[in-house]
């Protein structure tokens, strides 16, 4: 109901989507409990992950993530895309707590799969999951699924977001809305066949449910001594741009073209009149770094590394060329998939 009153002052339907920045900086980032002499980054704009200081050389990283957009397979998703939260700061995730609140009606069945998912995904990227908590409620109509990531950097101090100097080159690596293009294909594979979309595109789509991780592609580029570095996730590309530009006071200048999206990704996209560059974009990888660690990135990580933007003085937002028009953004946009 308080979201329903938000969007109705707004003027805007209600959606899945970040509170609005007015609101996160009133309500949010200004109350953040009692000071802490060993805290270096906490709450902020496109912030990942919490840094603690430990001793000279050890930092703490942790962060919480929820999974509110997809329906199947959202154990999987759950794991990926919290851990790469951690990633981006240059540590690998470790330790997680899980959190399952689960509908009333869910049975013992899907219990156990969405529990056997987020085992596996955890195996698979070695995080041990080390505590949580699970419940039935009322209140959910499906399963929402938060995790706590926790891991630890030793040696230098953690990426940050918000280091981005003028000239820095943007790079994306991967695809834009490798996230959205399976949660859609997973989750509106009847309304996909109907929209003409072939099972082969739908099949293919689906496994990228396995692809959303990027965090040995960020410990890579962490390794290489770029400046920043962000996961796009609700909002994709577009939303995870204009986060780095407002986190470093800098201005974006970006060109839409070349931003690499999937056949399979621009064929649903397409079908269902949505935007993949503001599309969940989790495998998908921002870098901020000079020209001489870019070119030491692009080597490394081959074609997936694209340079798409500048930092620049100027203003502060993302200017994003699209065709022949340039289109400014201040705020992150609500995410595509809100639409259906």
């Amino acid at each position: 109901m308080y979201l329903r009153k938000i969007y109705y002052l707004l003027g805007k339907e209600l959606a899945v989507v970040k509170l609005p920045l007015k609101l996160q900086r009133q309500y949010i980032f200004s109350r953040t409990g009692a000071e802490s002499p060993f805290l270096i980054k906490g709450s902020g704009i496109g912030e990942d992950a919490a840094v603690i200081k430990l001793d000279d050389s050890t930092y703490l990283i942790t962060h919480t993530d929820p999974i509110t957009d997809a329906v199947k397979f959202a154990g999987k998703l759950a794991v990926q895309v919290s851990s790469n939260d951690i990633a981006v700061k240059g540590a690998r995730p470790e330790w997680s707590l899980v959190t399952l609140l689960l509908p009333p009606d869910f049975s013992e069945n899907e219990l156990d799969e969405i529990t056997a998912e987020i085992d596996q995904m955890s195996k698979r990227l070695g995080i041990a999951i080390v505590g949580g908590h699970t419940e039935y409620t009322e209140m959910v109509e499906r399963p929402i699924i938060s995790i706590t990531q926790i891991g630890i950097k030793r040696g230098k101090r953690p990426v940050d977001i918000s280091l981005s100097k003028p000239g820095n080159e943007l790079i994306l690596v991967n695809e834009a809305a490798i996230e959205g293009t399976a949660v859609l294909a997973l989750d509106m594979e009847d309304r996909l066949l109907k929209a003409g979309i072939s099972q082969r595109t739908i099949e293919k789509s689906k496994a990228l449910i396995d692809k959303i991780s990027i965090i040995e592609d960020a410990l890579t580029a962490a390794n290489i001594g770029v400046d920043a570095m962000h996961d796009p996730t609700e909002g994709g590309v577009i939303g995870a741009m204009v986060e780095m530009a407002l986190a470093s006071g800098l201005e974006i200048e970006a060109d839409a073209s070349l931003i690499n999206v999937m056949k399979e990704t621009s064929e649903i996209c397409d079908a269902l009149a949505i935007n993949p560059l503001a599309l969940l974009s989790s495998g998908a990888l921002l870098v901020s770094a000079n020209s001489e660690t870019s070119t030491m990135l692009r080597n490394k990580l081959g074609k997936r590394a694209m340079t798409i933007g500048r930092f620049k003085r100027g203003g502060i937002g993302l200017t994003l060329k699209v065709g022949n028009k340039v289109l400014n953004f201040t705020e992150p946009p609500a995410d595509e998939i809100s639409k259906l």
